[in-house]
């Protein structure tokens, strides 16, 4: 009896000293929001049920255009600042626990299906680089180049995602193309490549369900879109529409498709200098209809149950975001935020 007493408190007590202290995990990650302020260089994380400030972590980089993306089981956040500083963040002790700089100027991120690289796309220097998500450390590096005319032309990249299949997709902005790199390989091979896609992809979007690669082009009256089941060709979506004519305009801010917006089976994408959004039928790509706005967006996003889509503005009416109702395609309200609006985002319900 003694023996198996003793014997009991061994496993109690092996137990509470490789167990964690109890309250170290205060929160679950479900609800959280990371809001980034990017004057003081540091992030907020939000409690969204008790909308409350959970803690600040600061010293991440230039978050002027900070970009923001998630290990899959939500525990940690990746955060990439303009001035190409790669943070890991941890979300339940709200501490960094690993940066390293990917570039000079780097514009956005993903997280590889499999959970274990992070690829940066950059500015300058024009490549893509991939690290391990657990450490950070730098595993491979693509150069964004094609030749042209006997030269070699370097190009931005922009518009990164993770596809299905363990693919990750990418456009270069100042050569005109699209690729498609085999995150699956030690090599990363770029398995895909597209060009003459429409002049000057600035960004671009995968659909909820995973199939369509979406970019946007500055110069051109079209999207460029990658089915990724087949990927074979580019499809080219126009975004003229013949009953309505609308003025081209300066452009003070481009338009992001990261925040794509998806509602009642319908894409809804800002045209670039102009006061609208063209909606389009999911699937076969026909033209809906165009929704007049107050200026020109910037951010189209959906809420988390797609019967609304909140647009924000570049230029004279920034402080305002209006919504369009998903069913009847109409704007049904207009809400005055404050001096600026920049980005947006939803609770998890919304």
């Amino acid at each position: 009896m003694k023996r198996y007493l003793y014997l009991c408190i061994q496993i109690i007590m092996i137990t509470l000293i490789h167990s964690p202290a109890i309250g170290s995990e205060r929160w679950g990650t479900g609800a959280l929001m990371v809001v980034v302020e990017r004057e003081s260089s540091s992030v907020v994380v939000v409690d969204s049920l008790k909308h409350e400030i959970l803690g600040r972590i600061a010293d991440l980089g230039l978050l002027h255009h900070a970009t923001v993306s998630f290990s899959h089981d939500a525990r940690y956040a990746f955060l990439v600042s303009r001035d190409g500083w790669l943070n890991k963040l941890d979300l339940l002790t709200l501490k960094r626990v690993a940066q390293v700089r990917v570039g000079d100027s780097a514009i956005g991120l993903a997280v590889t299906q499999d959970n274990r690289f992070v690829a940066v796309s950059n500015y300058k220097p024009p490549v893509v680089k991939i690290v391990d998500a657990e450490t950070l450390a730098l595993v491979h590096t693509i150069s964004a180049d094609k030749e042209a005319e006997g030269k070699k032309v370097t190009s931005r990249t922009v518009g990164m995602v993770d596809a299905p299949g363990n693919l990750l997709i990418f456009s270069l902005m100042d050569a005109d193309g699209i690729w498609v790199v085999d995150a699956n390989k030690n090599d990363f091979p770029v398995v895909k490549k597209f060009w003459d896609i429409g002049r000057m992809p600035y960004d671009a979007l995968l659909t909820p369900d995973g199939r369509y690669y979406i970019a946007g082009l500055y110069h051109s009256p079209h999207l460029a879109m990658l089915d990724t089941w087949k990927l074979d060709q580019i499809k080219k979506i126009s975004l003229n529409d013949p009953l309505k004519k609308t003025p081209k305009m300066g452009v003070r801010k481009v338009p992001h498709l990261e925040g794509w917006a998806m509602g009642n089976s319908l894409l809804f994408t800002p045209v670039v200098g102009e006061e609208r959004l063209t909606v389009y039928k999911f699937g076969d790509w026909e033209l809906i209809k165009s929704v007049p706005l107050a200026g020109i967006p910037v951010f189209a996003m959906s809420g988390p149950d797609g019967r609304h889509i909140w647009v924000n503005f570049s230029g004279a009416n920034n402080r305002f975001i209006q919504v369009i109702d998903a069913l009847t395609l109409e704007v049904v309200k207009t809400l005055e935020i404050g001096d600026k609006v920049f980005h947006m985002g939803f609770t998890p319900k919304g």
